[in-house]
């Protein structure tokens, strides 16, 4: 018997480009050591140029103490300052050197101003900051990041070692 011969399957499509990842925040370390920030939500300002999705959040340790916990707040704050909760990540066990988690939750954020917040619950934790940009902080016995920033929060010239991994389609 004489077959007739099919022809091949057409190839498949060619997979999506990878998303592209970047980062927002300091990426340096820092030249400055502080702490003594226990108890306390600590933010700092900076800005997102386009649209892209929140992946993580990494933060410089020098000394490692406690318990830590990263977050995202908008900038719905009195002044533009920190309001809203964005997104966060689990609570982790610092070490020296960065230290990122992922976010709970995937979040789309829109181009904007938003601020990176870190909450340490022991004095003894240690980290880098220069005494430029704009930080702000409050007091709060610790535990999950609060859903909305203090209204009357503390402020000074100043941001850490802190940043945010984003990606864009």
């Amino acid at each position: 018997m004489f077959r007739k011969r099919r022809p091949p399957p057409p190839p498949p499509p060619p997979p999506p480009p990878p998303p592209s990842t970047f980062t927002i925040g300091e990426t340096s370390i820092l030249p400055d050591l502080d702490g003594g920030n226990g108890n306390l939500v600590v933010a700092q300002q900076t800005s997102l140029a386009q649209a892209a999705t929140l992946q993580s959040l990494s933060f410089y340790v020098e000394t490692a103490a406690g318990k830590l916990r990263l977050g995202v707040y908008d900038a719905a704050g009195p002044g533009g300052g920190p309001g809203a909760k964005k997104a966060e990540t689990v609570e982790i066990t610092p070490t020296a050197g960065w230290n990122t988690a992922s976010v709970t939750t995937s979040v789309t954020l829109g181009a904007g101003t938003y601020w990176l917040a870190y909450f340490p619950s022991d004095n003894g934790l240690t980290f880098r900051k220069a005494m430029t940009g704009a930080g702000r902080w409050f007091s709060q016995p610790y535990g999950p990041m609060p859903a909305t920033f203090s209204t009357a929060p503390g402020g000074d010239t100043v941001h850490w070692s802190l940043f945010a991994t984003l990606t864009t389609p």
